[in-house]
């Protein structure tokens, strides 16, 4: 038998181009602890609807002193600012790197 179910794509799909504008926006307002923040759009480990952002933060941000109220600040700012989830509707999911080591990534992944 064929599933002839409903398929229901959120606001954060079908308006991508939007969504990653409003993204955009909020690292430029986070600078200068935030250089980039980028976005995939997927599904989590249980099939919900999920943004997965990568922030990249400036390496003084990093310092072990700083790196948990910057990366709180982050969260709250996205979630207030861009990501109003009910609006959205996709679940965020937050990986936090310094400039450096995202440098040493990109620099790995173009040599192989």
């Amino acid at each position: 038998m064929r599933d002839n179910g409903c398929v229901v794509l959120t606001r954060a799909f079908l308006q991508e181009s939007e969504f990653q504008a409003a993204i955009a926006r909020a690292a430029e307002q986070l600078a200068p602890d935030v250089v980039e923040i980028r976005a995939s759009l997927g599904e989590n480990w249980r099939g919900d609807e999920s943004v997965f952002f990568t922030v990249i933060l400036a390496d003084a941000a990093t310092a072990r002193d700083r790196l948990l109220p910057v990366s709180d600040r982050v969260e709250m700012f996205i979630e207030m600012q861009v990501e109003r989830w009910e609006q959205w509707g996709v679940r965020p999911y937050y990986k936090f790197r310094s400039q450096s080591e995202q440098t040493d990534i990109d620099r790995r992944s173009r040599a192989s």
